[in-house]
């Protein structure tokens, strides 16, 4: 049940991620929670050291702080 609310959160934030930066991210199922964004090679956000789920703002911040959008 958690995990199919997830795998439809992170979908969300993927659409979202295409509308704003124009590209497509690549979505990986982890396990047990896991829930890491990378970009440019370099771990930006990871759950295990927040304990939280970003909102989609904080992403798409840390993507453009991390040029992703270049």
């Amino acid at each position: 049940r958690h995990v199919a609310g997830y795998a439809q959160r992170a979908a969300s934030l993927a659409e979202r991620i295409q509308s704003e930066l124009g590209f497509t991210p690549t979505l990986e199922q982890g396990a047990k929670g896991v829930f890491q964004i990378q970009a440019n090679g370099q771990i930006i956000y990871s759950k295990s050291e927040t304990r939280r789920i970003p909102d989609p703002g904080l992403v798409l911040d840390l993507l453009r702080r991390a040029g992703a959008d270049t």
